[in-house]
């Protein structure tokens, strides 16, 4: 019981988040709650041994092609979009996503935000999440090859076959991404895992 009143304290103790997060602060002391008491809620999904439906497939997370919507940052929030990066390779996933939720907060639009955090949200197990997010950074911007990629792959790991298709359509003759799009069509079409 001590433990759990230390940590609940400490989740208190954030009240400064209001103003950080001011149309966030209960989801976001609620995921935080959540996160201290059951440890394992945040931690990167694991494929299964036998790698499960689609336990070989995973996004990377490809900043270099994120870099048109990361310029139209300020220079601060690109600060914040470093310090972001590094907290996920760390495995700091809700520190990240409470940084993403700001920066998404006043960039609405910004389709590197939401692909940055559909990768966070896959590496917590969120699927659906990433999903709803890597959809919203498609709608954004100008068309990119590699957010579609993302998209189909996130869309398969979700089990969105007409989705994963659609975009593997989108990017088929592409330098980049058109190989490894072909291999995940097979996949798709054998209905292979």
């Amino acid at each position: 019981m001590l433990m759990i009143q230390r940590r609940y304290s400490l989740i208190l103790g954030l009240g400064s988040l209001r103003s950080y997060l001011p149309n966030h602060f209960v989801p976001t002391c609620a995921l935080l709650i959540l996160s201290s008491l059951f440890p394992t809620i945040a931690q990167p999904a694991m494929p299964s041994k036998d790698g499960g439906p689609h336990g070989n497939i995973h996004p990377s997370l490809d900043l270099s092609a994120l870099t048109g919507p990361l310029q139209e940052l300020t220079p601060e929030e690109r600060k914040v979009v470093d310090e972001t990066v590094e907290l996920v390779r760390h495995k700091r996933h809700t520190a990240a996503l409470l940084n993403l939720g700001r920066l998404i907060g006043s960039n609405p639009q910004n389709s590197a935000l939401r692909v940055l955090r559909a990768y966070v949200l896959l590496e917590v197990g969120n699927v659906s999440g990433a999903l709803d997010e890597a959809r919203s950074a498609e709608a954004s911007g100008v068309r990119s090859a590699y957010r579609c990629w993302f998209l189909a792959q996130v869309a398969y790991l979700a089990g969105n076959v007409p989705l994963c298709r659609r975009e593997i359509k989108h990017i088929g003759s592409d330098e980049s991404y058109g190989h490894a799009a072909d291999a995940l069509r097979r996949r798709v079409e054998t209905g292979s895992k």
